[in-house]
């Protein structure tokens, strides 16, 4: 059962209409109907293997790259159907940014760069990377060593890293897979602090464990619960979704206080 959550005064971007995902014929995501809305940070939460981290990957189809997948149902983005996207540019509109920082093995500015390059930017790079290395927090950082390896850089600057080289492609939307589940609680501080000023200007979405950043960063939370079937298989499923201050404070259900409650002591 799914609790049907006030709606907001911000516009919706993404609408996700009754949303099931399987894996070689095993459904691992049933039923999911909900809106995300614009410029403002949602948060998933839930067990593991509940379908975070799928639901994510449904938003600009990288599931389709995954072999024996299969979705049902409809997402659209701005009114519009994600299928009817190419991918690239599908790709391009909805970034992502991944559990553990991945920079590629090249310069700091090459790493920002060469997604424009990619793309058929026609305009002045170096300012885009600069502005791009600025919104990610990171350019006082490593404005003096552009040159070096990215991946001489720390774990959390890596990261953050990570983000400018989603942001400099000038993405509507930005979807973040734990992203700071590698990193030392003052990075993590940091990345927080950082998507408060980024929600600003983009759409958040972002799949969390972590009960405290969940509650200090977003504004929506949807809690994903798991039922099992009579053959013994988990599907995870949409349980409750509201403002994150009802999710932790007032939640209707009971099964939501106990998740968040004990994962906040004990998470």
């Amino acid at each position: 059962m799914q609790y049907k959550y006030e709606p907001t005064s911000y516009p919706i971007v993404v609408n996700i209409d009754r949303l099931s995902v399987s894996y070689n014929k095993s459904r691992v995501l049933e039923d999911v109907t909900m809106e995300i809305y614009q410029n403002q940070i949602t948060a998933l939460i839930g067990p593991s293997g509940c379908g975070k981290s799928t639901l994510l990957r449904c938003f600009n189809r990288l599931n389709e790259m995954i072999r024996g997948s299969n979705m049902t149902g409809n997402i659209t983005l701005s009114g519009k159907n994600i299928k009817s996207f190419h991918p690239v540019e599908l790709r391009r509109r909805i970034g992502m940014v991944f559990q553990r920082p991945n920079p590629f093995p090249k310069s700091i500015y090459e790493n920002v760069a060469l997604g424009l390059r990619v793309n058929g930017y026609r305009g002045n790079i170096d300012e885009l990377v600069e502005y791009s290395l600025c919104q990610a927090d990171l350019w006082d950082e490593v404005k003096n060593k552009l040159q070096h390896n990215a991946q001489t850089l720390s774990g959390g600057q890596q990261q953050r890293l990570c983000i400018a080289r989603a942001l400099a492609l000038q993405p509507e939307i930005l979807l973040m897979d734990e992203p700071c589940s590698a990193l030392d609680p003052i990075s993590t501080a940091r990345i927080d602090d950082l998507l408060q000023d980024l929600k600003e200007r983009y759409t958040i979405v972002i799949v969390t464990h972590n009960m405290q950043q969940a509650s200090r960063v977003s504004d929506m939370t949807a809690f994903f619960n798991l039922k099992v079937t009579p053959n013994g298989s988990r599907i995870g499923y949409l349980f409750e979704y509201d403002k994150t201050i009802e999710i932790f404070h007032n939640p209707k259900k009971k099964s939501t206080q106990e998740y968040v409650s004990g994962r906040m002591l004990y998470g």
